[in-house]
């Protein structure tokens, strides 16, 4: 086999790893695109979304804003007696080995109470991401905290946890459903479901921050696999042109 011929398998490897490579970066980035169309399209939709009264909800009513404050929680799972919404975020790195994320979410059925009248609430499906600001527990409560969700209390590294409890003001929004002869607010099939501290104008800055970095990672990522291309097609060519002098 002549030499010249061998020499040019590294830039053939190389072209086909680079390939594949833009090939793998660009079904992340279509995942961050579609992630950032998502949140736009829920923030046009939680912008025209009016806020309601739960006295004036009618059965099979659809998509609706509540505003109030969690006035119970029937069926409290211990320690966390008050808690309606826990979620845990756990980074853990130990040395030599890669980093793991746990992310864990205890939810309990609760009742909202605006004012103007009490509607259960069961918070299953929630979007996570949702729930403002997490918050480092003290060291004290770190153990209990791991506890509540499921993990072992003797993991280490950082814990974030978010949790809505009773005598919170929260904005849900959710579909109103019949379970027997009982009025609730859940998720329903291709319908979102949040429960957030705050006001509705929190919930429009979050999601288009979360937009607005979805589409930031995907034209990063778009970039590398323009360069990825690039180089792959540069590799490509000076192969076929070193063959077509053979």
């Amino acid at each position: 086999m002549p030499e010249n011929l061998v020499a040019l398998f590294p830039q053939l490897f190389c072209s086909c790893g680079s390939l594949f490579f833009a090939i793998v970066i660009a079904i992340f980035g279509v995942l961050l695109f579609r992630s950032a169309s998502q949140r736009q399209r829920l923030q046009t939709v939680l912008a025209k979304l009016p806020l309601q009264s739960i006295a004036t909800l009618k059965p099979g009513q659809g998509l609706v804003r509540l505003k109030g404050i969690i006035s119970q929680v029937p069926e409290p799972v211990p320690p966390s007696l008050d808690v309606a919404v826990l979620r845990v975020a756990l980074q853990e790195k130990k040395r030599g080995e890669e980093e793991r994320m746990m992310d864990r979410i205890q939810t309990r059925p609760f009742l909202l109470d605006d004012g103007t009248g009490t509607i259960l609430v069961d918070p299953t499906g929630l979007d996570r991401s949702l729930l403002g600001e997490g918050t480092v527990p003290e060291p004290e409560d770190r153990a209990a905290v791991l506890q509540a969700v499921g993990l072992p209390p003797s993991l280490g590294g950082l814990v974030q946890v978010w949790a809505l409890q009773t005598g919170q003001e929260v904005t849900v929004v959710g579909t109103v459903q019949n379970r027997g002869d009982q009025m609730v607010i859940a998720k329903a099939q291709g319908q979102p479901l949040i429960i957030s501290p705050g006001d509705i104008s929190d919930l429009l800055a979050q999601t288009g921050k979360q937009s607005i970095s979805a589409c930031v990672w995907g034209i990063a990522l778009a970039l590398i696999i323009l360069g990825l291309l690039t180089v792959s097609g540069i590799l490509l060519l000076r192969v076929f042109l070193t063959l077509s002098h053979l």
